[in-house]
């Protein structure tokens, strides 16, 4: 369930175009943005022809100051919510301590720049693998 942010028109979300999901560690969920704006918070959200985004910047400052900051999140298209059975499914994590980008959470710890399919629970990022070649730099 999508929770909007206000019920202000400049708040209504446009399913056509893609929207940044991030991590919300205030509030414990994910927040949806769309056009520099924070429009939505959910806990469980799926979305489609997604890229995993890292800024570089952001990232850097992490390390310096070691204080989290908004630097990292999922961008994609909103898409019908899909059963956690019916696709085979990987956890993608992201730790800016350890890892550039984000990375499959298996033991192999592979860079993940791209997927058709994410689904973002309460404290989980699960992502339908693609074929190796997506996913090289």
């Amino acid at each position: 369930m999508i929770k909007l942010k206000q019920e202000d028109t400049r708040y209504k979300i446009d399913e056509s175009r893609k929207v940044f999901i991030y991590k919300n560690l205030h509030k414990d969920c994910w927040s949806l943005k769309q056009d520099g704006l924070v429009k939505a918070h959910t806990h469980d959200l799926c979305l489609f022809d997604c890229s995993f985004r890292v800024n570089k910047k952001g990232r850097e400052k992490v390390l310096k100051e070691k204080r989290k900051n908004v630097h990292a999140g999922i961008s994609g298209y909103i898409d019908t919510p899909w059963l956690m059975g019916c696709l085979s499914a990987e956890v993608a994590i992201y730790n800016p301590y350890k890892f550039k980008s984000f990375v499959r959470a298996d033991d192999n710890a592979k860079p993940v720049f791209w997927s058709s399919s994410v689904r973002m629970t309460k404290d989980r990022v699960h992502f339908v693998p693609c074929i190796e070649s997506a996913n090289k730099l």
